[in-house]
């Protein structure tokens, strides 16, 4: 099949909200709170299609020089077969596009595919939050200059 990033529009959000829930570790936004993301002038969401079908997402924040990634989520059913690195890679070229110096974000250290992708482009922990998540999870601060 043939896969294509482009950037979430209002009529994604639905897509974007079941993305969300088959993941485990992102932050399951419902349709709404993808909306408002969508129309936030800050806001950046990149959705991935395998053909017709949506099996990924990437959002940030852009702020001046300053990015936050906020939400990441590939579908289960597509994982490891590169659709997490296609969507990162896309996110940091258009975020080098609009003079982004530097990326920041924040990923449950249990998660190790997460915390290894993000690694593989360069992101290095910079902080831990103790038992952030649920009062028992570390969360790792990770950090990338452009």
């Amino acid at each position: 099949m043939r896969q294509i990033i482009r950037s979430a529009s209002i009529e994604d959000a639905e897509a974007l909200a079941l993305l969300a829930r088959s993941s485990d570790f992102c932050a399951h936004w419902d349709r709404a709170e993808f909306k408002t993301e969508i129309k936030n002038d800050f806001s950046r969401i990149f959705i991935a299609f395998d053909g017709n079908i949506p099996v990924g997402f990437v959002a940030f924040r852009f702020c001046l020089q300053d990015a936050e990634l906020t939400n990441f989520a590939v579908s289960p059913v597509f994982y490891r077969r590169g659709i997490g690195s296609l969507l990162l890679e896309y996110g940091l070229k258009k975020a080098a596009s609009e003079n982004i110096e530097s990326i920041t974000l924040e990923v449950n250290e249990r998660n190790a595919p997460a915390v290894g992708l993000y690694g593989k482009f360069l992101f290095k922990t910079v902080n831990i939050r103790k038992k952030f998540y649920n009062n028992t999870d570390n969360a790792l601060l990770m950090l990338r200059n452009l």
